[in-house]
């Protein structure tokens, strides 16, 4: 009787990997992710910027067509006793807020916050760009920002004419003069030139304001520099209050009243006076010099102190989103020329000697 063999069928004995080939993929699992992560961040961030950058030239039209019904002329800072956004709510597709003054500062709108701004983003009373302020006087002591007030000769207030650096006195010549006399009428026009926004002060008829009524236009600024050349909307992720408005705060600028405490330090961006050598024979507004490290410069004080800091800052790398008058948008690096963005900011820089800015050189 024959007996068959008996086949044992063989077993594989490798239950899973060795320690190798999982270092191996694990390796490889590795330099994928160092080779996607960045991409996607980048994307992610280009997709944060598009937003902020439709957000500011959404809010540069909104203002475009406010002042179109109001024969050319720009809101004010403080616009109705708040501050101004609140003037624009209809033209930003929120009529509903409108005259509601309950709601300001109560409610968060993402058209006047950036996507990669935390201090305002989602809050009730976020606000993420800054009207141009044009040159000022707000003195910085350790990355904090103070605005002068209207008193002992140092007329530094945010004002139609009255900024320090012209003559540091008043304007008109019906206050009691200074020592060393009195502003011209030409040294308030030579002002008028270094910013967009102002102050309403209609209602404050002591010196040094004296029922002062200028509102810029866009037909001036189209005489001078031209809308296309001059900034509007600054990002700056020290900004807040879009609403402002609190009665009887004076805490927060010189010029305090029963109707607001809307403050240029919430909702504006500035270049101090003394970041600049101004001299020239053309009203003191050629730049002769900067300071080594201005403190006003884009990007000196990321979102470090909201509410301190009235100058360009974003969490972009590297610039900073603005709105130019004519409404159009771009980004502009934190490493340009300050004196480059200085002539950006003054609406007639060059009839003050300033060099014109050429569309290659920010």
């Amino acid at each position: 009787m024959k007996t068959r063999p008996i086949r044992v069928s063989q077993r594989n004995s490798r239950d899973g990997f060795t320690l190798i080939e999982l270092m191996v993929v694990i390796s490889i699992i590795a330099i994928l992710m160092s080779l996607i992560l960045p991409a996607v961040q980048a994307v992610r961030e280009a997709a944060r910027r598009t937003q902020c950058l439709n957000n500011a030239m959404n809010i540069s039209l909104a203002i475009i067509n406010l002042s179109s019904g109001r024969t050319g002329v720009l809101p004010y800072v403080d616009e109705g006793g708040y501050n101004w956004p609140v003037s624009l709510l209809a033209y930003l597709d929120r009529p509903d807020l409108a005259g509601n003054p309950a709601y300001y500062n109560a409610i968060s709108l993402n058209i006047l916050t950036c996507p990669n701004d935390p201090n305002n983003r989602s809050m009730p009373n976020g606000l993420s760009y800054g009207l141009n302020g044009g040159m000022g006087d707000f003195p910085v002591l350790n990355g904090i920002a103070t605005e002068m007030a209207a008193s002992g000769g140092n007329f530094g207030c945010h004002a139609a004419y009255d900024f320090g650096w012209i003559t540091g006195q008043v304007y008109p010549t019906s206050c009691p003069p200074p020592p060393s006399g009195s502003t011209t009428l030409a040294d308030a026009e030579c002002a008028r030139d270094t910013g967009v926004f102002w102050r309403d002060l209609r209602s404050y008829s002591n010196c040094p304001y004296n029922n002062d009524s200028f509102r810029m236009s866009l037909d001036r600024i189209s005489l001078r520099d031209g809308v296309g050349q001059t900034l509007m909307v600054i990002e700056n992720h020290n900004s807040q209050n879009w609403g402002a408005g609190t009665a009887g705060n004076t805490s927060y600028g010189p010029l305090g009243s029963s109707t607001t405490f809307s403050s240029v330090l919430d909702c504006a961006v500035v270049i101090n006076r003394n970041d600049l050598t101004l001299g020239g024979p053309n009203g003191r507004l050629q730049i002769m010099g900067t300071a080594p490290v201005p403190v006003s410069r884009i990007n000196s004080n990321k979102g470090m102190n909201p509410g301190r800091s009235p100058f360009a800052s974003s969490n972009h790398p590297g610039i900073v989103i603005v709105a130019f008058c004519d409404g159009h948008t771009r980004t502009i690096s934190e490493s340009i020329s300050f004196a480059v963005y200085t002539s950006l900011l003054t609406p007639g820089g060059t009839r003050r000697g300033q060099a014109p800015a050429g569309d290659n050189i920010y």
